[in-house]
């Protein structure tokens, strides 16, 4: 599928001399790689010997807060599942149809139709309909909610334009301390050397590149720095088949904190479905003029569901990892 990424780009220190630029001049910079890696610390090794220099002051710890289970504790109806690890369902058969009914393509009839059978009725099931079913699974803890707008255009559509997003900055934070990606993230740049002389430069993660060094220093100081990568799939995906059929652009979230190894796994669930970018039909007597107004709605869109992340990285957002480090 084709996708296009999207990384966020910062406002530049014209003044800074990062790990590519060195000077005779000035303290902390650098004459040769070989002294910008020395002034550098701590040092480690990684598994295969190489020597990796930390961007030293970055990552501070603040305190300790909430990890992923606290917050699962915290939810309202935790007292119950004390007491029933199934709830709002009775036990795990009850569960296990649920789960298969929510998760498939079924309709809200069909499902009712199947629930009407008498096979079905004999499950002993703590649900009777579809809109029981829905009303339960409301109860579960839920990740980012979805939002709807309609979004406003210049020139006419034959339908309204209809934007579903989630929001980007809890969308971030859910990655950020999701509990799979616990020792699976970087949260320091780093220089990685094949050897102790500092000769040979290789970049591995996003976090050893240059940009994620000079992002580091310009902008963010001692803070965590947290870079998201956004996909858009130049794919229509049909989301549903009624009232004409609705067409959409997915976009997809991820953060480049997470390693590699993990990141290019679709198991791993590495990136979040962050909108529906709307596809609409423009009324306009010059064809290929709709294109292009196509394209600027698109860029309408994103400016809209990026906004969040645009604020976060003007004025921070505290967000604690997998094991509770805020």
């Amino acid at each position: 599928m084709p996708t296009y990424d999207f990384l966020p780009t910062p406002e530049i220190d014209q003044d800074y001399i990062g790990p590519d630029t060195f000077s005779n001049s000035g303290k902390n910079r650098p004459l040769s790689p070989t002294s910008f890696a020395e002034s550098l610390l701590p040092q480690a090794s990684d598994n295969v010997g190489r020597v990796v220099v930390y961007f030293s002051g970055a990552g501070l710890v603040y305190k300790i807060e909430a990890t992923f289970i606290n917050q699962f504790d915290a939810d309202p109806y935790s007292a119950y599942w004390q007491i029933n690890v199934f709830y709002p369902f009775s036990d795990l058969n009850d569960w296990q149809m649920a789960n298969f009914l929510l998760t498939s393509k079924l309709s809200m009839s069909t499902v009712d139709k199947f629930l009407s059978l008498e096979a079905a009725k004999k499950m002993s099931l703590s649900f009777r309909t579809a809109k029981d079913l829905r009303a339960q699974a409301k109860l579960l803890p839920s990740g980012p909610r979805w939002n709807f707008r309609i979004v406003p255009t210049t020139h006419p559509t034959k339908q309204p334009v209809h934007l579903y997003s989630h929001d980007a900055l809890d969308c971030v934070e859910s990655l950020f301390n999701h509990p799979f990606f616990a020792g699976k993230m970087d949260y320091t740049p780093f220089c990685l050397f094949t050897t102790a002389e500092y000769i040979v430069w290789v970049f591995t993660e996003w976090m050893s590149s240059n940009g994620a060094w000079d992002m580091q220093v310009r902008i963010f100081g001692s803070w965590v720095l947290c870079p998201w990568v956004a996909s858009l799939s130049s794919d229509k995906t049909n989301i549903t088949n009624m009232c004409r059929g609705r067409v959409t652009h997915p976009l997809l979230i991820s953060l480049a904190n997470i390693k590699m190894a993990v990141w290019n796994k679709g198991s791993s669930h590495a990136f979040l479905l962050l909108a529906f970018l709307p596809i609409p039909q423009f009324v306009h007597p010059v064809q290929r003029m709709c294109s292009v107004l196509e394209a600027r709605l698109i860029h309408s869109c994103l400016d809209i569901i990026l906004e969040p992340l645009k604020q976060a990285a003007r004025i921070g957002q505290m967000m604690s990892d997998p094991v509770g480090n805020l």
